[in-house]
């Protein structure tokens, strides 16, 4: 894993930064990196565990993105525009060309960028799952492989699934407006690809998927729609923890923003 404390490195075509951070590394000076809204969300969470998986995540991300418009991560306009109504909900995106997709779950926080790629970014904790919800979301043939499984490695398949179904339906912007089910994947041992997509929205443009470490008890999935792109790995842990210990958060030069000839937007 890249990224000496406080680095981002410049975001080239075809790649994808992937930034890894935890629920740890939600120190209450990356508040103020949030808008008033995400803000607000956050103290709707009951849970402080929810609460500092959406800080993380948040603040990381505005980070990241901002370094390569070189603007504060604070100033960073993300617009949430539903593909389907045209609403303010949905995955919020920076100024084009960038894309950006983030994901928690137990105490995993992971950030997708690219440019230009939608892209769609997935992780889960391993967890004991329902027999009703497999039915729900898995496909038939799914459904087999998964009942093939020794019932021990059966939780770890079906997040293997999961994960890759959320990735891809982010990917392409349709979120669970498309129901999982309609999705047939390659079984969780193989190599991950979209056999099939029943219905009449499968997308148009080639999708690639990608299985991605995520540390113990936890699996993730990263999807592109268009084009392949070059996962890289990166450390938001040490990243965050530097913006943190700014004296000044947000909008100072501790801020990780690019020099202008570096900035993938750089004329």
């Amino acid at each position: 894993m890249t990224g000496a404390a406080g680095a981002v490195p410049a975001l080239r075509p075809g790649a994808c930064q992937l930034w890894w951070a935890s629920a740890g590394d939600a120190h209450p000076r990356l508040a103020g990196l949030l808008d008033e809204g995400e803000r607000a969300r956050a103290d709707r969470l009951r849970r402080p565990a929810d609460r500092a998986l959406h800080l993380t995540a948040h603040a990381l991300a505005r980070t990241v993105a901002a370094a390569q418009l070189g603007i504060p991560a604070a100033t960073l306009p993300l617009t949430v525009v539903c593909k389907r109504c045209g609403g303010p909900h949905g995955k919020p995106q920076p100024p084009m060309p960038l894309r950006l997709s983030w994901s928690h779950s137990g105490e995993r926080v992971v950030v997708a960028l690219s440019l230009g790629t939608e892209i769609g970014v997935d992780v889960e904790r391993i967890a004991p799952f329902a027999p009703e919800t497999a039915e729900r979301v898995l496909c038939a043939p799914e459904r087999t492989a998964l009942a093939a499984l020794p019932a021990a490695r059966r939780p770890e398949g079906f997040v293997r699934y999961w994960t890759r179904k959320e990735a891809l339906l982010k990917a392409t912007g349709d979120g669970l407006a498309v129901a999982p089910e309609l999705l047939h994947l390659t079984a969780p041992d193989a190599p991950p690809r979209l056999v099939s997509w029943s219905g009449p929205e499968r997308p148009r443009l080639p999708l690639y998927l990608y299985d991605l470490d995520a540390g113990t008890g936890h699996l993730a999935a990263l999807a592109a729609s268009g084009a392949p792109v070059r996962p890289t790995q990166h450390d938001g842990s040490a990243l965050l923890a530097a913006v943190a210990a700014s004296t000044a958060v947000p909008g100072t030069s501790c801020h990780p923003i690019l020099p202008a000839a570096e900035r993938p937007l750089a004329s």
